[in-house]
């Protein structure tokens, strides 16, 4: 039994694992964990360290190490315990705060990760500040407010920030009445930044269906007032980009609010508020 290495790094620094068969593709067991969808590339190095990622039945413990695409790749059962075990929370961001990189002297959103802030409802009694490894999901604009989520979980923020299949619902307040003309520019910006991205990138985790440019597009605008308006993004459109299209669609935003993303609804959470959520529902 051997081991298929890359190149620079010295055989016999790892465990020994099957060798993929002349003419199989292959990929590092990382990639092959997140592809799988058991946890990030940078959580399966960790399990790696620490023998907890089996590789057709045998532990590995190389990062590095290339095995065949089709391979068996498990966590054993106390990787399944850490990964089970990992918290998710979601915070209603005011404006103002910035939700990673404050370079204009904004707090940081993850000030507010305090166990004074826990929603009353919320039955756990962590404490964010002490968690490890609490990181934010995506960007939220410090000019708009509503959904955040923080994950101890890498394949969180993969999903949030990267699959095509997650929603991400805003609530926009304008200036002025809204007009028929540009809630088509409104969809033609939007649809013009989704056919940008690479729509078929497959999702990590649970096995979700397909999504192309025309399917995001089914249900990306409604208006809801005379003044106020719903839109709907999936995959890479982030904040910036939703207010960079209503910019071009001469539409000017008094407010940007993310009430969804997901099947995660802010339902009422007031802001400056946080609770932990179930990460499955994203």
């Amino acid at each position: 039994m051997q081991v298929v290495l890359p190149s620079g790094v010295l055989r016999g620094t790892v465990a020994l694992v099957p060798r993929a068969s002349k003419g199989m593709s292959t990929e590092r067991v990382t990639i092959l964990c997140a592809r799988l969808g058991l946890c990030s590339r940078g959580e399966a190095e960790r399990f790696i360290r620490l023998g907890l990622v089996a590789v057709d039945g045998r532990p590995v413990r190389e990062a590095g190490a290339l095995v065949d695409s089709n391979a068996q790749v498990s966590l054993l059962e106390r990787g399944k315990r850490i990964q089970a075990a990992k918290v998710t929370l979601m915070l209603h961001k005011p404006v103002h705060y910035a939700s990673c990189r404050a370079t204009g002297g904004q707090p940081l959103a993850r000030r507010l990760l305090d166990p004074t802030n826990r929603c009353p409802a919320c039955k756990s009694r962590c404490d964010p500040r002490r968690m490890s490894r609490l990181d934010v999901a995506d960007v939220l604009d410090e000019a708009a407010s509503g959904a955040l989520v923080f994950s101890q979980d890498g394949r969180v923020a993969t999903r949030i920030s990267r699959d095509s299949t997650v929603e991400k619902e805003y609530v926009v307040q304008t200036l002025g009445g809204i007009v028929q003309s540009q809630l088509k520019a409104l969809e033609e910006v939007l649809r013009a930044e989704a056919a940008s991205h690479d729509e078929g990138m497959e999702p990590l985790g649970a096995p979700r269906p397909a999504c192309g440019v025309g399917e995001v597009m089914e249900s990306f605008v409604r208006q809801d007032a005379d003044d106020r308006l719903g839109v709907t993004v999936r995959g890479l459109t982030t904040c910036a980009a939703v207010k960079q299209a209503l910019v071009l669609a001469g539409l000017r935003s008094t407010s940007l609010v993310r009430v969804r993303i997901g099947n995660l609804r802010m339902d009422g959470l007031p802001a400056g508020v946080w609770t932990v959520v179930n990460a499955a529902n994203i």
